[in-house]
């Protein structure tokens, strides 16, 4: 508001008082005109209250009130903010209806909900996954999923990993639960049918444990007709070619062995559900164990080095961590050129996290490849995995028995130099005590 419409009003009140004196002075009452001028100045005052009002309740901008002064900046700046305010209404209704446009196209479920977890938003296709009606605003997600995993996973706080249900109206759909806070207090919960996927990675894992138990017979009988041929075999045989393919075909009968074994393994790993009843496991004996088989497997004098408190104590399945580090010490005999150092060691971080970590002197990998190197079958070097036998499954092994022991694989490498493969374990499943109780422990497995 300017000085020059202050100054306006200020200069028609002392016109006012000015005039009713004048009036008064020939009149001879000056008191009486001046309460006479005070009242037609309020009354001036009033009436263009009075427009003001009736204005902004018709909010006609095409009828704004006629005045000078004062009060009529007051009539254009609310005019001109009217104007802002109606311009501004009309983007935001644009774009709420780009949102609701593009939101209905989608196949996944979009619920706004408050703090509180209630409804305040959804798209057309939360109506048809779970049923929403216009009069459940305002209502508890909770009331339309009442599976207590899904409860659990809102209060825990962790969303990174998003939760897989069968639907609340049809148990046969997958849905998958992405939970995401976005302002104060309000989460974008996004819900994705992913049947599909499920069922074809179910028909995967089947496959693939159907193959493994029907290709493990015709190897055993392979693998025993073999040993009677060599057996049988002639010390002095006629054709020499004849020891030389039974010993290649016995090395690959082996091989597919391995392979069937490892499939097995991680078919099971994939499959079961996380034995909830684990024991407090000894690391020291476990990896002293490990550490001679790897000796007696490594063939080209290697010297491994174990650093591990015997005091320390995790809660696991003790298979499972056997697999999980007998795979990382084995990788690092093979991949380790002769007569090198492999040290593995066990401590406990900052964090009071477990570190069990398995450093090698080997070739080491390339940066490129490390993302990728617990992917299923994945080998940065071909030639080099079939000269030392390997499956390409060791490593998917070890990150599925890590994952179903609420821990994570950390591996650095350089290449030329080495690499040191590090398994994570959280502080609750660990215990620095020679008393350790030998009964079971319940505990709930939740994937990092």
């Amino acid at each position: 508001m300017s000085q020059h419409g202050v100054n306006s009003e200020i200069n028609r009140l002392l016109g006012f008082l000015l005039l009713s004196v004048a009036i008064g002075l020939l009149l001879g009452q000056v008191l009486l005109t001046i309460i006479a001028g005070a009242l037609l100045y309020i009354a001036y005052q009033l009436a263009n209250m009075r427009r003001l009002l009736k204005w902004l309740k018709h909010h006609r901008l095409q009828e704004v009130p006629d005045a000078n002064g004062l009060w009529g900046e007051i009539f254009d700046l609310l005019s001109r903010r009217k104007r802002l305010e109606i311009r501004e209404k009309k983007r935001f209704k644009a774009t709420i209806a780009r949102i609701t446009a593009t939101t209905s196209a989608l196949s996944d479920a979009v619920i706004l909900l408050n703090s509180s977890y209630g409804l305040s938003w959804w798209n057309e296709a939360t109506e048809e996954l779970l049923d929403l009606k216009p009069r459940d605003i305002g209502s508890s997600i909770i009331n339309f999923v009442r599976h207590p995993d899904f409860v659990n996973y809102l209060e825990s706080g962790k969303y990174d990993i998003p939760l897989t249900l069968a639907s609340p109206r049809n148990i046969e759909i997958s849905l998958e639960f992405q939970f995401t806070p976005v302002g104060d207090g309000e989460a974008l919960l996004v819900i994705r049918d992913i049947t599909r996927i499920y069922k074809l990675e179910k028909m995967r894992k089947d496959f693939v444990a159907n193959v493994t138990h029907e290709l493990r017979t015709p190897l055993t009988v392979i693998r025993g007709y073999l040993e009677v041929l060599e057996d049988k075999l002639p010390e002095q045989s006629q054709d020499e070619h004849y020891p030389k393919a039974l010993e290649q075909m016995r090395q690959q009968s082996l091989r597919m062995t391995t392979l069937i074994n490892d499939l097995t393994m991680l078919s099971k790993l994939e499959t079961d559900s996380v034995n909830k009843t684990q024991e407090y496991v000894q690391l020291k004996p476990l990896l002293e164990m490990i550490c001679d088989e790897a000796r007696a497997i490594s063939t080209q004098g290697h010297e491994i080095i174990l650093t591990c408190d015997k005091n320390l104590y995790l809660l696991a399945n003790d298979r499972e961590l056997h697999s999980a580090f007998s795979n990382l010490v084995t990788n690092a005999v093979k991949y380790s050129p002769d007569g090198k150092v492999i040290e593995v060691m066990a401590s406990i971080n900052l964090a009071n996290n477990l570190l069990v970590e398995v450093k090698d002197s080997g070739i080491g990998i390339d940066q490129q490849h490390i993302s990728r190197l617990t992917e299923r079958f994945y080998r940065v070097d071909s030639s080099r995995s079939i000269q030392t036998g390997g499956t390409g499954l060791g490593l998917a092994i070890v990150k599925h028995i890590l994952l179903r022991h609420d821990s994570r694989l950390q591996i650095r490498s350089i290449h030329g130099e080495g690499s040191t493969f590090t398994c994570v374990f959280p502080e609750r499943r660990v215990k620095e005590s020679d008393n350790i109780s030998e009964t079971s422990t319940n505990v709930n497995s939740k994937a990092v």
